[in-house]
């Protein structure tokens, strides 16, 4: 039953957010040959009305109705509550993708999607204790082979980063920091004890200074340029490495980025996808860094 409601939420607020402002008899048209709706139900102003109560709660996202003389029209009074929310946005575009993807189910063959590693099947768990504050009894290995048994931990947030589900918690005797992959995961239970959530811990304020899902205590983020050549300056636009980052230059061979965040394993790697369209211009350490690993990618070819 949540799952049909939460349908039928994404459903409206996308319509409305793509169509703009509507009638009530244009919103209940349109329900009826809608791909969410599967099981073919009627909607009527009732059950609309609890929708658009069920929306401002759960979502914050307010439909309001501008009345007319013969009309009333519907639409989204605070969109920047779209744009402003990453989950909102997220579901959204998965939602919008889902019913698009639903209209040509007959080309499934032809439509290939990436897929998430098994961490989905603890993502529930998760959320249900971040819900509830109630601790999780975990056991978890690495790819590596390390990891523990049996460890009590307090959830904190979940974050998606590249096809992986991650979890930050607290492990709850000695309050220490821990990331864990969903995937990597052994056994994941729901303890009966209770936990209260940090009134000074923001997720997005924690992972603020990094890319990707290592954080690193005690070290400070720095400022790191970049010069990225060929198609790749309009690629970095589009789709930035960051949320710090910014043109600072522009010439017909190369567009120069700032950012400012702290420089991880996971960030070099992903400088180092770019091959040799992107090159470290500072600082230093960071430039000495890559191309001390391009030196041994280079000299495990030689060694062949």
């Amino acid at each position: 039953m949540v799952d049909i409601l939460l349908k039928r939420y994404l459903w409206l607020i996308d319509t409305l957010r793509y169509r703009g402002q509507m009638t009530l008899a244009e919103i209940i048209d349109a329900w009826e040959c809608a791909s969410a709706n599967d099981a073919r139900t009627a909607l009527n102003e009732r059950t609309f009305r609890n929708h658009c109560k069920a929306i401002l709660t759960n979502f914050g996202i307010e439909i309001a109705c501008r009345r007319g003389r013969n009309l009333n029209y519907y639409y989204i009074a605070n969109p920047e509550e779209l744009q402003g929310n990453s989950l909102n946005s997220w579901l959204l575009e998965n939602f919008s993708l889902s019913a698009l993807l639903s209209e040509h189910s007959a080309l499934a063959d032809k439509i290939l999607v990436e897929e998430i590693p098994s961490g989905r099947m603890h993502l529930s768990t998760v959320l249900t204790a971040l819900r509830e504050g109630r601790v999780l009894r975990v056991s978890y290995r690495n790819f590596a082979g390390r990891g523990f048994d049996a460890r009590e931990l307090e959830p904190l947030c979940v974050k998606l980063f590249k096809r992986r589900w991650y979890l930050v918690a607290r492990i709850m005797e000695s309050q220490e920091l821990r990331i864990l992959s969903l995937d990597r995961v052994t056994v994941m239970e729901l303890s009966e004890k209770a936990y209260s959530y940090p009134a000074d811990f923001s997720p997005s304020e924690f992972f603020a200074p990094y890319y990707g899902i290592i954080a690193l205590a005690g070290v400070d983020p720095v400022e790191i340029r970049l010069r990225a050549y060929c198609e790749l300056p309009g690629y970095l636009t589009s789709l930035p490495l960051h949320h710090s980052q910014e043109v600072i230059a522009q010439c017909g061979e190369y567009t120069d980025f700032r950012l400012r965040l702290v420089p991880t394993f996971e960030f070099v790697q992903e400088l180092l996808l770019h091959r040799d369209q992107l090159e470290v211009l500072t600082p230093d350490s960071l430039r000495g860094e890559v191309a001390e690993l391009l030196g041994k990618m280079q000299q495990r070819y030689h060694d062949a």
